[in-house]
This record gives C-alpha cells, sequence and structure tokens, in this order.
C-alpha cells in the first residue's frame, strides 16, 4: 500500500527531541512488548469501540485517546493460559507460543485492570503489529487484538491514567480527530479507520488482516515533522 502520513501533534520538548534525532541518529532504545484491545460491540449505527483517554501528566501519549492496554510486565511470560488458543494466536500473529504468552497474557490482565472486563485469550483477534520509532524517548513493540465485549459485563474505566472513558462511533472520533478535537497516535488512527468499514462487531471480528510490523518513520518536510507509515 502506499504510504500514509500523520501529523506529528507534540510538546516543544517532543519536536526538539525528535529534530535532534534527525540531525544526529543515536543508538535507539529496545521496545518493550505490550498489548493493547479494541472492544467492540453492536449499535443500531455499526459497531462502536470502547477507548480511554489518557490524563495529561502521562509520560507517554499524554492527553491522547487509547484502546485498553499495557506493557508486557514479568508475571505474563509466566501466565498459565489455554494451550489451544494460544497455539492458533501464535499462528496467526507469525511467533511461537513463547514469545505469545506474554503479549497474550497482557492483553487479557490489562484489559481487566482498566476497565473490569473479563476475557479470555480465546475472545483475542489480532489485528496489527506497530512499534515506536527509534527517536522516541519511550517504545514499544504492540500487537493490537479485537475482540467482542462479553455478554453480561459492563466496561467501566478502572485506571488512574485515564481520565474520560466512553463507547464511541469510530468515525465520529475520527471526525473529532481531524478537526482537532482529539489527539491519537497513528496505530489509533488506522484501527478506528478499519472498524469503520464493517457493519456489525461479527463482520470486524471475523475478518483477519495482514499481520506486518509497522514502524512509522519520522519526516522533516522543513515547515513540520510528520510521521510516514507503510499500512499493510
Amino acid at each position: 500500500m502506499p504510504w500514509r502520513e500523520f501529523a506529528a501533534p507534540r510538546s516543544d520538548a517532543w519536536v526538539a527531541n525528535a529534530r535532534a534525532w534527525l540531525a544526529s541518529p543515536g543508538e535507539p532504545l529496545e521496545p518493550r512488548g505490550a498489548a493493547t484491545v479494541l472492544v467492540v460491540r453492536d449499535t443500531v449505527d455499526g459497531p462502536a469501540v470502547f477507548v480511554q483517554r489518557r490524563v495529561s501528566t502521562m509520560a507517554f501519549a499524554p492527553s491522547m485517546y487509547v484502546f485498553p492496554g499495557g506493557g508486557v510486565d514479568p508475571e505474563d511470560a509466566r501466565a498459565e493460559l489455554d494451550a489451544g488458543a494460544v497455539s492458533e494466536l501464535a499462528d496467526a500473529m507469525g511467533v511461537g507460543p513463547d514469545e505469545a504468552v506474554p503479549l497474550l497474557s497482557a492483553a487479557v490482565r490489562e484489559v481487566e485492570e482498566e476497565c473490569g472486563l473479563r476475557l479470555s485469550v480465546a475472545d483475542l483477534v489480532p489485528r496489527a503489529h506497530w512499534i515506536t520509532p527509534p527517536f522516541e524517548k519511550r517504545r514499544f513493540d504492540t500487537w493490537f487484538f479485537a475482540a467482542a465485549l462479553p455478554e453480561g459485563q459492563l466496561a467501566e474505566g478502572t485506571s488512574t491514567e485515564t481520565d474520560h472513558d466512553a463507547w464511541v462511533l469510530p468515525r465520529s472520533l475520527l471526525t473529532a480527530y481531524a478537526e482537532g478535537r482529539a489527539v491519537m497516535l497513528p496505530p489509533t488512527v488506522v484501527m478506528l479507520e478499519q472498524l469503520a468499514e464493517f457493519g456489525s462487531a461479527e463482520e470486524f471480528l471475523a475478518d483477519r488482516p495482514v499481520l506486518t510490523a509497522v514502524s512509522p518513520e519520522l519526516v522533516d518536510l522543513g515547515d513540520r515533522l510528520v510521521m510516514r507509515s507503510d499500512i499493510p
């Protein structure tokens, strides 16, 4: 697919760091494994997804809309998960079971910690794989998954890292992003765009996209910086 360009609205300190990297690239930090989940449900207007806005004091992605998720913790590697589900998901992700376990564990653990939903590994559908660009001071190797809202459960913001939680129609949040009323990182934008193409949560969850790692490239256009990504 052709390259996509995303504006990079960040702080002056972020811009200074980015331009310094372009002038003299250094040794990039090793990205931390992470997982995030698009929890979806149907509405009369199409599928909706649960999102959270990170508080403005967060070191990474402050004031940005995100899906529930977070970094892999050491104990995730020791999680006891359904072996059959792990094997199937690992095959879909193109990784071995030992690599998949901590990511899948982090996905279900973070969703429960951040919005109170109890998912099983078998509920997860791999959607994408994004790696934070090398110039960033905090880097993540993030897998995006999708899952249906479990029957009888209620999503509620339970994290001190967020100040707003809501079910949104993807096109509504994309409009707010385009108008400057919502701030999001490129993978969040792309995930919302993809969800908006489906008429129901079931259709979205049945989709099996190409899973190729994406790492946006920082580009200086003179008057502005952009993040350029080749989206599979």
